[in-house]
């Protein structure tokens, strides 16, 4: 959507949404890994490797989306960027299980 607009109100207003889902992320990442983790006492050891993993992404993306910004321009990157987030969510989607167990009801 950042790639379609330059109106002011609209970008802060994306934004806004932006930071709201966010949110929804840290907690449904929190309540994915100790649902992973139940029992081993590993919890604390996997949301650091997702908080590594997290902050080399973010320097990575700055920096490449940044290059490509200069090379191609704006709306080139937001697609770009908006297509990793794409293939994430459909790797997600493809091959992540349910976690619990069913409680057969």
């Amino acid at each position: 959507m950042f790639a379609l607009t330059a109106d002011p109100p609209l970008l802060i207003s994306l934004q806004l949404l932006d930071e709201h889902q966010r949110g929804g992320d840290r907690v449904l990442t929190a309540l994915v890994v100790a649902d992973l983790t139940r029992g081993s006492g590993h919890f604390n050891l996997a949301q650091g490797i997702i908080g590594t993993a997290s902050g080399i992404g973010a320097a990575l993306s700055t920096t490449l989306f940044g290059l490509m910004v200069v090379s191609f321009g704006r709306t080139a990157a937001f697609l770009s960027i908006a297509s990793v987030g794409l293939l994430g969510a459909a790797i997600l989607w493809l091959l992540m299980p349910e976690t619990r167990p069913s409680t057969g009801k």
